[in-house]
């Protein structure tokens, strides 16, 4: 699809939702591919929008400032600040950020840009004074001033979502990153379809389940999105893949935990089998060729 043909079935979608006041991805879900092709041409559908000269929602329009301008405004807030911003600065800031955008700015944007907030830092030439110094290197050893100390998990959900590319690349799926976070992870097209996954990383090692954002889950699932568990062990990958429909089953049989904004998904490994509560999940492991 060329960037024209994204443009005009932008407009075709509009004129077919003309009672709403913008076009979300949920009308752009309707054209088979139309998402990927936003990404290819555009990279957000904020972009693609302002490009066929429709309205766009406040998150769609915040997404249209520049690389550039987002390491100015940071480099300004530390300025005003007098130490380096933090995510929280980020969200607190109600006036610096009308110099470089209508709308305010997602702190979730440097995660996506430039793969998170300390890594902004470092492309806009921006060093930490005391009070926001973070160093780096796991307890016990040397540290080095300018770096973060980090838990190993704190990379695993993006390890996760390389290694569910990297999968679907193998399987000859197009698959992409989505860039904003709207619940979902990746989208990839094969066969003129288009799937949305959401991926989410178990430490074996790790208690602790896995958790679904109730809002998020409404709010995406349908019979194209599937959810990959990235089951991590010190010396091995085990992806289950499950489709939207079953994991709804799931919560309706009790087999998820239901909390108050959330449902948590207790996997455990016994006896060589993967299991949720008494359901065996061993078919769901690597079924790549079950995503259809």
């Amino acid at each position: 699809m060329k960037k024209q043909e994204v443009i005009d079935n932008l407009k075709k979608l509009a004129f077919q939702h003309k009672n709403k006041k913008y076009l979300t991805g949920k009308e752009v879900k309707r054209i088979p591919k139309l998402s990927y092709y936003i990404f290819v041409h555009f990279r957000t559908l904020g972009n693609a929008l302002r490009a066929a000269g429709l309205p766009s929602s406040k998150l769609a329009a915040a997404m249209n400032i520049s690389d550039e301008d987002l390491l100015s405004y940071l480099k300004n807030l530390q300025s005003k600040l007098g130490y380096s911003p933090k995510v929280w600065d980020i969200q607190r800031d109600e006036e610096l950020y009308k110099k470089y955008s209508d709308e305010k700015i997602i702190w979730s944007l440097y995660k996506s840009r430039f793969g998170g907030l300390i890594k902004a830092k470092e492309f806009a030439g921006m060093k930490e004074n005391k009070r926001g110094a973070y160093k780096t290197r796991t307890a016990g050893e040397n540290f080095e001033e300018g770096e973060e100390v980090l838990p190993k998990n704190r990379y695993w959900g993006a390890a996760a979502e390389l290694h569910v590319l990297a999968e679907l690349l193998y399987h000859e799926f197009q698959a992409a990153n989505i860039p904003v976070d709207v619940g979902l992870d990746i989208l990839a097209v094969k066969n003129n379809k288009t799937f949305y996954f959401q991926v989410k990383h178990k430490d074996l090692s790790d208690s602790r389940a896995i958790k679904l954002t109730k809002s998020s889950f409404e709010k995406t699932g349908s019979g194209n999105v599937y959810y990959i568990f990235v089951l991590l062990s010190d010396n091995k990958r085990d992806f289950l893949i499950i489709p939207y429909h079953i994991v709804n089953q799931w919560i309706k049989q009790g087999f998820a935990k239901e909390e108050e904004s959330s449902y948590l998904i207790h996997i455990d490994k016994k006896n060589g089998k993967f299991k949720l509560k008494e359901v065996e999940l061993d078919n769901y492991l690597d079924n790549w060729k079950d995503i259809r």
